[in-house]
């Protein structure tokens, strides 16, 4: 008999990204859902260990149990999807019979969706995008022209008004450009990958390989204004450095400490000026902000900003970005070349903005109704 502890590793492996399948957002997430459902499944009163003792039954509790956290309906879905994606790579690898996560005396606890279709999702509007765009734009003309008085301030607010107008027109993936703490690869966006001359980056894709980005008028200005007031020392340098504190003091005292720099020395160079500003006067990178830190930029600058949105989102988030640049695309350039600036198939588009194409629809049969009506009441006048 097969215990489901001892392969859980495998399935992770299989869903894994990078060398060995050692890193990974969804191999992150499935880990620590799998650990809980391992967990519930030894606590269960028949004490659950192996394939051949697992029935659609346990499944049917463990469903309820997540219903029970208090979690959102997507969260406790996404959760049981893990599970179900277990199940049917065990079925695949011989463990089980049939995905038992998927009978329907399993998943009949799951709460409904509400039907979430194409359109529900967030996507910034152009007044949102012209709000948030022209707060940046007023907080770092303030903080460039105090640039003498408070360098750090300047380049935070640089920092931030390029990660917005990038997010806002480029239709870029939050971890295409930002460090993702699941994946090695995925260190964020240097400024080697930065050509503004020819007007694209070069990113990481989710295709898992390097693929070149447009970067739209409106978003150069923002980047040539913040390459001059960061002035970096090498091209490797994040383009969205981090501004934490304790991580920047421990970079620039290891770093030096290499270099042969004393510990007196070190801690007079922290001293002196700002963290971030030691760092660039020595060469020393620091990390880029994660995809997390981006999400609470992002956050701060729309309570900064007082943007409150209509639905049920607390901010403007950069899925929400990207979708947003994806409806003028599709509106404005049609399906095909949505596809191709969002890097994603004609397919995909369709379907995520489907709603665009049934307005559409319903123009012309309003049109065709009124056309009709028109011929019918000439016909009658005759």
């Amino acid at each position: 008999m097969v215990r489901i502890d001892a392969v859980t590793e495998d399935f992770l492996t299989d869903k894994g990204k990078g060398q060995g399948g050692k890193s990974g957002n969804y191999r992150s997430d499935a880990n620590r859902e799998l650990n809980r459902f391992v967990e519930f499944l030894a606590q269960h009163e028949d004490a659950v260990t192996t394939f051949e003792e697992l029935e659609s039954g346990h499944l049917r509790k463990y469903a309820r149990h997540l219903t029970r956290q208090g979690w959102a309906t997507g969260t406790v879905r996404t959760y049981y999807a893990y599970v179900s994606a277990f199940c049917g790579w065990a079925v695949r690898e011989g463990h089980l019979a049939e995905n038992v996560a998927q009978r329907r005396n399993a998943t009949e606890p799951i709460p409904d969706d509400g039907g979430h279709k194409s359109g529900e999702q967030q996507a910034w509007s152009a007044d949102d995008r012209q709000r948030v765009t022209a707060f940046v734009d007023e907080q770092a003309h303030e903080a460039i022209d105090n640039v003498s008085e408070d360098r750090e301030a300047a380049i935070k607010a640089c920092r931030d008004r390029v990660l917005v107008y990038l997010l806002s027109y480029s239709g870029v993936r939050g971890a295409e450009v930002l460090r993702d703490k699941s994946d090695e690869r995925r260190q964020g966006l240097r400024w080697e990958d930065v050509h503004l001359k020819d007007r694209y980056v070069t990113v990481f894709a989710k295709k898992q390989r390097l693929d070149d980005r447009g970067l739209p008028g409106p978003v150069v200005y923002p980047f040539e204004a913040y390459q001059r007031i960061l002035d970096v020392p090498s091209p490797n340098w994040p383009v969205f450095p981090s501004f934490h504190r304790p991580t920047l003091s421990q970079r620039i005292t290891e770093t030096l400490a290499e270099r042969g720099y004393t510990e007196t020395e070190i801690e007079e160079i922290k001293v002196d000026q700002s963290l971030i500003e030691s760092c660039i006067e020595f060469d020393v990178a620091p990390p880029s902000i994660t995809t997390d830190a981006g999400r609470h930029v992002l956050k701060r600058l729309c309570d900064q900003a007082d943007i409150e949105l209509d639905d049920d989102d607390e901010y403007l988030m950069p899925h929400g970005a990207r979708r947003g640049a994806g409806e003028v695309l599709v509106r404005t350039s049609g399906h095909a070349a949505a596809a191709r600036a969002l890097d994603n198939s004609e397919e995909v588009v369709r379907e995520h903005y489907s709603h665009i194409e049934a307005g559409d629809l319903a123009d012309q049969m309003t049109d065709a109704f009124k056309e009709a009506d028109s011929q019918q009441s000439s016909e009658s006048g005759e």
